[in-house]
């Protein structure tokens, strides 16, 4: 049965998101060429193995000999047990079935039922072969192996092959390490696709009706901006006299100081939101892993820096656990109309076809990068071009 999520108006098929074939291994085209985060680097503890999902394929996280992050096929060569539901030990993965143990490469070192040879003992080779049998655990061949890395406390999966054909490197966590600035995670399970995500992230004209009260209050304000397309980003920069944002975003400016605000779009699954007033502010830098075709998991840092004469990282981490209250209401929101979005696109054939206005350019830039992705990447892609916009809040 065909997903309604892939049913499209012939009268504007250029205009279609595909959630379905961009969330899917075998057909997402070069969006699986890039680096995607699989967990924070906490939840590796080597106690464990980690199951992860990501563009539909099950993966299983656990930590080598050396404690470096290891990424296979979720799945034992054996009797095709999910690895995920077994056992670590000396940076190695155990079934949780007839108990073989895989190495950080996905080989099979050992088959507990082989007993202390680690061989067959009664049947010759020609009677392993007639049966279809492997004689020793290093004939069996291996799991699928990923390529993982750890990185600004994340741990990171390339799901294309090589990791040397990869399009871009991991992208650094903004102000990961700087001693003035405050750095915490936040994981959020959302029921919708990477593009529809990442045009969330980015948008403000939605923030006076999703985050009223919270985030922006409508004002009825004319703002201008320029969005600029090129090198496989989308950065808009919004031009305002003086722009505000209510609630805790009165903390960052009690001085009443302008406000500097852009959106930055990364291709393929990455936005960073950024508000200064002059050294202080904060950015909020979300990376996407797509489940499936409406499920994704969004790796969000929050970046900040406060304006007081006081050390401000020590200030920071003392109001960090208010601040991340703040957040979690608001990302909870945007939860809440990604699943009212989700809701629409499943709603008969046609879901993923926009009709967009002038104040929705950004997203036709995303939509175009993400779009030349998944039917290949060939090419020069998408042109780089940069226009003024005007949208009202």
């Amino acid at each position: 049965m065909r997903d309604p999520l892939h049913l499209v108006s012939p009268s504007q098929p250029e205009l279609a998101v595909d959630l379905d074939a961009e969330a899917d291994f075998s057909r997402c085209g070069a969006l699986k060429d890039y680096w995607y985060v699989a967990c924070r680097s906490p939840e590796l503890t080597g106690k464990k193995p980690l199951a992860r999902t990501i563009l539909g394929i099950p993966i299983v996280l656990f930590r080598d000999e050396q404690g470096w992050p290891a990424a296979l096929r979720d799945r034992c060569l054996h009797r095709n047990a999910r690895l995920s539901a077994g056992d670590t030990f000396d940076g190695k993965l155990g079934c949780p079935y007839h108990g073989w143990v895989y190495d950080a490469g996905g080989n099979v070192v050992e088959v507990p039922s082989l007993g202390p040879s680690q061989r067959g003992e009664v049947l010759d080779e020609r009677g392993h072969a007639q049966s279809g049998l492997t004689v020793e655990p290093c004939k069996l061949g291996r799991v699928q192996r990923f390529e993982a890395r750890e990185q600004d406390g994340l741990v990171y999966v390339f799901m294309g092959g090589d990791a040397a054909r990869a399009r871009a490197e991991p992208f650094r966590v903004p102000y990961w390490g700087h001693r003035d600035w405050t750095v915490y995670f936040m994981v959020t399970r959302f029921p919708n696709g990477v593009t529809n995500l990442v045009e969330n992230f980015m948008d403000v004209p939605h923030t006076v009706f999703v985050h009223s009260g919270w985030f922006r209050n409508r004002v009825r304000k004319r703002v201008p901006a320029t969005v600029k397309r090129s090198g496989g980003s989308v950065l808009v920069t919004y031009k305002q006299d003086r722009d505000a944002l209510s609630g805790l975003g009165r903390l960052f400016n009690p001085r009443g100081l302008p406000m500097v605000h852009t959106d930055h779009y990364f291709v393929p699954n990455i936005t960073r939101v950024d508000y200064m007033w002059g050294e202080y502010g904060f950015a909020i830098n979300s990376q996407v892993t797509p489940i499936g075709p409406t499920d994704s998991l969004v790796y969000t840092a929050i970046s900040f820096r406060l304006p007081f004469e006081v050390p401000g990282r020590l200030v920071g981490r003392a109001l960090a656990p208010v601040i991340k209250w703040y957040t979690t209401q608001v990302i909870r929101q945007d939860v809440e109309i990604m699943r009212v979005q989700r809701e629409g696109l499943l709603n008969g054939p046609g879901g993923g076809v926009f009709k967009s206005t002038e104040a929705d350019l950004l997203h036709a830039d995303i939509e175009a990068y993400r779009r030349w992705l998944r039917e290949g990447g060939q090419g020069p892609g998408p042109s780089d071009e940069e226009r003024d916009i005007v949208f009202w809040i």
